[in-house]
């Protein structure tokens, strides 16, 4: 027979387990909360890091945005393009562009320009009357026109036909006017009675009939008065 060996016995099973054996996996209160902690700092500062970025990205477009701003405004920008159209004949676009220049540049009021300088609303602007009868002409003001100030007489309303505020020649650049793609636009209505009541009403009833014709951000705006042209 052999040398003798040892007897080794398996250790001893017992119901219950001992009450270091239940508590041997887990992690101490102390370490515990250290690791919250730590990650708890983790997190905190990503989300600081990311609130911080985002100001970042909008305080760089804010200052870009003021940028382009202070570059659009002052005495060495380019003058700001805007083309007057009278949706009819009816429409005098003389008296609106005299009024228009006295605002924008009152000591130039008595020249024969059409480019003005502003000091007090900080902009060069050129005002263009277009043509009645070239639709050549208009289309091409209309391309470089950085706004487009469609005119329309209160007066030319008659009891009979609700189509007087625009002629055939206004409905025709209209159509060729939005082909090609409008710029910004507003609506002036002038000849506007002096009564309060009508002259809303008035107001009322021909932006009413003119809005399916342009966007419908388009603004409409009473400009019988020189002051009132400061709308634009």
């Amino acid at each position: 027979m052999g040398g003798s060996r040892a007897q080794v016995n398996k250790p001893h099973k017992t119901r219950f387990a001992s009450k270091s054996s239940r508590n041997i996996h887990k992690v101490s209160l102390k370490d515990k909360n250290r690791t919250g902690k730590s990650e708890h700092h983790v997190v905190k500062g990503a989300r600081a890091a990311r609130i911080q970025r985002n100001k970042m990205i909008r305080d760089q477009k804010r200052m870009a945005l003021l940028n382009a701003k202070r570059a659009m405004s002052g005495s060495t920008s380019p003058p700001r393009v805007i083309v007057l159209f009278g949706l009819s004949a009816q429409v005098d676009l003389n008296s609106l562009e005299r009024d228009l220049l006295t605002l924008l540049a009152p000591e130039s009021s008595g020249d024969d320009v059409a480019t003005v300088a502003s000091t007090e609303y900080k902009l060069r602007a050129t005002v263009l009357k277009a043509p009645r009868g070239d639709l050549l002409a208009c289309m091409h003001m209309a391309k470089v026109a950085d706004l487009i100030a469609f005119v329309a007489s209160a007066s030319t309303l008659s009891e009979e036909d609700s189509a007087d505020y625009v002629d055939s020649f206004g409905t025709q650049c209209l159509s060729v006017f939005r082909a090609i793609g409008l710029p910004s636009t507003v609506v002036m209505i002038r000849d506007l009675p002096v009564d309060t009541k009508r002259r809303h009403d008035s107001k009322k009833n021909c932006a009413s009939f003119l809005a399916p014709e342009f966007p419908e951000d388009c603004k409409f705006y009473a400009a019988d008065t020189r002051m009132s042209c400061t709308n634009l």
